[in-house]
């Protein structure tokens, strides 16, 4: 089963919040859902809503921008948790496993299908990765 993508569902509902939180209108939400980019931040964002849209850009709009990759994260984040207790989702590989990243020693609770994998040379004994359960390969 495979994990879900960011959908423009999923942007859109974002686009929806953060235009909510900011007293902007459905039009504006839906401006920003357009031109939103994944990993795109609120100076460019307002950029593209400026000269796309004829936004009035201001200092607060740059800054309420760069919400919407965050509520975006969050959003998916939601939906992967629910599809991966919907679906059962287990790790293929146990805990001790050395994988071509490094060790895995844990998984990862806060995420779904994410496994804690310590990299070998480890400096930092708290520092893990974060992998996919779909990514990680056994050395």
């Amino acid at each position: 089963m495979e994990r879900p993508k960011v959908t423009p569902e999923i942007v859109a509902e974002a686009a929806r919040q953060l235009a909510a939180d900011n007293g902007w209108s459905d039009e504006q939400a839906a401006d920003i859902a357009k031109y939103y980019k994944q990993w795109t931040d609120g100076y460019a964002l307002a950029k593209e809503l400026d000269s796309w849209c004829g936004w009035d850009i201001d200092v607060s709009t740059v800054e309420a921008l760069d919400c919407m990759g965050p509520l975006v994260r969050e959003l998916h984040r939601k939906v992967c948790l629910k599809w991966a207790k919907e679906n059962d989702i287990q790790p293929p590989l146990p805990i001790g496993t050395m994988t071509t990243k490094g060790e895995i020693t844990g998984i990862y609770e806060h995420d779904a299908a994410y496994y804690k994998v310590r990299e070998p040379g480890a400096i930092n004994d708290s520092r893990r990765l974060l992998v996919k359960f779909e990514d990680a390969r056994a050395a």
